[in-house]
């Protein structure tokens, strides 16, 4: 199969779930604003590849310029939702496809006979005073500021350019302190540690659509590359394992307890290839 020229190219390591969900927000935000746009991983999984109108700075300026609005009750249904949990509402590029609402981490049920939006478990890692609009307002100023200082070749490996913050949502395994490592949680004492605000919101924004398969114990899920050119619908499904080729590669990750907040633990390969279970 003849891929197209990739426009954006960026190195991944897929043992890190977080970047691995951010190349899935890439995509997702490259079609939001060029419709058409395609994305896939190297063979060897090393880099990730979209073929769209435009630039990797155009998505990081659109996604640094986005100020959501924190969703405080559900027009269809009259439904409150409470701030720690509350959707976030944006509006990407124009057309059909521009209102776009981040709501993975809720879901409605019947608590006690009463129709509640409450949690979705394992996607709210945060806790305390963090809600989703503190979180996304705090990455966003960071990113921000980073972009101003990131020389093109530093750009070019845009995930390894990190830099000392307090609020995240969790999704970025590498820097981050493990409670067990130093005997407490950096987040619950307001304490920064290095991350990646790009890796945290473009991870938040790919989870909304690519789902991981979750296991039984809804703590560890799996999630696997693709290889061929495909569009966020098609790829969503290659993620799941539903579309599968020789050079698929399966990974393993799991939620990681930090005090009382969780976050994205480093992932492990299961297998290579298409290979059914």
């Amino acid at each position: 199969m003849n891929q197209p020229a990739a426009n954006i190219q960026i190195p991944v390591d897929l043992t890190n779930p977080g970047q691995f969900f951010a190349c899935c927000g890439l995509l997702e935000l490259a079609d939001r604003l060029w419709p058409g746009a395609e994305g896939w991983f190297s063979e060897d999984g090393r880099v990730y590849r979209i073929a769209c109108a435009g630039t990797l700075l155009e998505l990081l300026d659109t996604l640094a310029s986005q100020s959501p609005i924190a969703i405080e009750r559900i027009k269809s249904n009259g439904l409150e939702v409470a701030p720690i949990i509350s959707p976030l509402a944006f509006t990407f590029g124009n057309g059909s496809t521009s209102e776009f609402v981040l709501d993975y981490w809720t879901r409605i049920a019947a608590v006690k006979g009463v129709i509640q939006v409450i949690s979705n478990p394992p996607w709210n890692f945060w806790s305390g005073q963090q809600t989703p609009i503190r979180i996304w307002s705090g990455l966003r100023r960071k990113l921000i500021t980073q972009l101003k200082r990131l020389t093109p070749i530093e750009l070019l490996d845009l995930f390894s350019q990190r830099l000392m913050q307090k609020g995240r949502f969790g999704f970025d395994p590498g820097p981050a302190w493990n409670a067990l490592d130093v005997g407490f949680s950096p987040n619950e004492h307001g304490m920064e540690v290095e991350s990646s605000p790009a890796i945290e919101l473009f991870a938040a924004v790919g989870l909304q659509r690519f789902r991981p398969v979750m296991n039984d114990d809804r703590a560890s899920f799996d999630y696997f590359t693709w290889h061929s050119p495909y569009s966020p619908l098609v790829a969503a499904a290659a993620m799941s394992g539903a579309i599968r080729d020789r050079h698929a590669f399966r990974y393993r990750a799991s939620v990681t307890t930090r005090g009382q907040y969780a976050a994205l633990d480093f992932a492990y390969p299961i297998n290579i290839g298409d290979i059914n279970d």
